[in-house]
């Protein structure tokens, strides 16, 4: 599955995973703001960007989200592990991606390069 995520707006970071947690998209915005390359980053575990601190908490409720996908707002100030081994929290969403039957298909996080949410469930 293919989400539109091309261009040059370094001002949004887009990261899509599939079902098991590998990262199938990067865009430009990912790579300025996080600092791996997508080619260094498509195909990785979402391990490369979650802080280990918070790798436990991130794939139960990674798994969770696949196996029974709601819709839901999940906006909130999230932890980022960078490429060059610094945490920084951007504003992001998280969205479960599904089918009309309600079928997982993959995960899509969307950051703001500026900004916050006022929300920081890992503070």
């Amino acid at each position: 599955m293919r989400v539109p995520v091309e261009g040059h707006d370094a001002t949004h970071a887009v990261v899509v995973a599939d079902t098991g947690g590998t990262i199938t998209q990067w865009n430009a915005g990912a790579e300025a703001m996080f600092g791996y390359a997508a080619a260094d980053a498509v195909g990785r575990s979402l391990d490369l960007i979650v802080p280990r601190h918070l790798r436990e908490a991130h794939w139960r409720g990674f798994h969770r989200a696949m196996a029974d996908p709601k819709v839901r707002d999940l906006a909130a100030d999230l932890p980022v592990r960078c490429a060059d081994g610094e945490i920084r929290s951007f504003a992001g969403r998280l969205l479960v991606l599904s089918d009309g039957l309600g079928t997982a298909l993959g995960a899509l996080a969307v950051y703001a390069r500026a900004g916050s949410t006022g929300v920081r469930p890992f503070d």
